[in-house]
């Protein structure tokens, strides 16, 4: 059988992120042979983003699918946040924590569920792709 596989510090690697001050891989198998896709995208996010935690300037998403996983790595807080892929009427939205990341129609809505109450942040594509 062929296993399809994803280190966590190849993804965090491909973000820019300095994995080494860590020392610790996650390795994913994935059953099968399907091949597994990678894109980065950069955005910006409205004047709301730094209350959630997302950098004030451009910063890179990085989507990853493959073996029916979708994954979007989102920088919050200094950590990078691994999304996955939910049900959605409309749209790719993607969930971690308390946190959801809604892309539809060209733009992206970053939400939190904090304790201190609900925050929503919306975010574009910098070259508007």
């Amino acid at each position: 059988m062929i296993r399809n596989f994803v280190s966590l510090a190849t993804m965090l690697g491909l973000l820019g992120c300095a994995c080494a001050a860590s020392g610790t891989d996650l390795v994913i198998h994935l059953s099968g042979n399907a091949a597994l896709s990678r894109k980065s995208v950069e955005y910006r996010c409205d004047g709301n983003a730094a209350q959630i935690g997302v950098p004030a300037g451009p910063f890179s998403v990085e989507y990853i699918n493959g073996g029916g996983n979708m994954l979007a790595i989102v920088p919050i807080s200094g950590n990078s946040l691994i999304f996955s892929n939910v049900v959605s009427g409309s749209g790719a939205r993607y969930t971690t924590q308390q946190y959801t990341w809604w892309e539809a129609k060209g733009m992206v809505t970053l939400s939190s569920d904090a304790l201190t109450g609900k925050m929503q942040s919306t975010c574009r594509p910098v070259n508007g792709k």
